[in-house]
């Protein structure tokens, strides 16, 4: 698939621009900003949960159902998985099965 067919696919759904859903979906498209690189790492794993706060005020924020919703509507193949040493939320990551080439 190429990035220009995934991006004219994910504009034509009304979606929030800034949630994290459409900020990974628009780094898949080849916009590489700050607020789209945040969410993949260096195995170009997809990491849609994080933690907020500091102390005792700490909580995790878990995106991947929504991400996952939104890959299925664009009729990307991806895979879900759990890489934490016991299972933690925060070791969700997602892996993109389908080819996504530039152009």
């Amino acid at each position: 698939m190429k990035q220009t067919t995934l991006y004219n696919r994910f504009k034509k759904l009304s979606y929030p621009a800034t949630s994290v859903a459409a900020r990974i979906i628009r780094y898949l498209c080849g916009e590489r900003t700050c607020t789209t690189m945040g969410y993949v790492d260096d195995k170009k794993l997809i990491r849609p949960c994080y933690t907020a706060g500091r102390g005792r005020y700490i909580h995790n924020a878990d995106h991947t159902f929504e991400v996952c919703a939104l890959l299925d509507r664009l009729g990307v193949k991806y895979e879900k998985g759990n890489d934490a040493p016991r299972g933690g939320l925060t070791g969700n990551y997602i892996r993109i099965i389908t080819k996504i080439v530039e152009g």
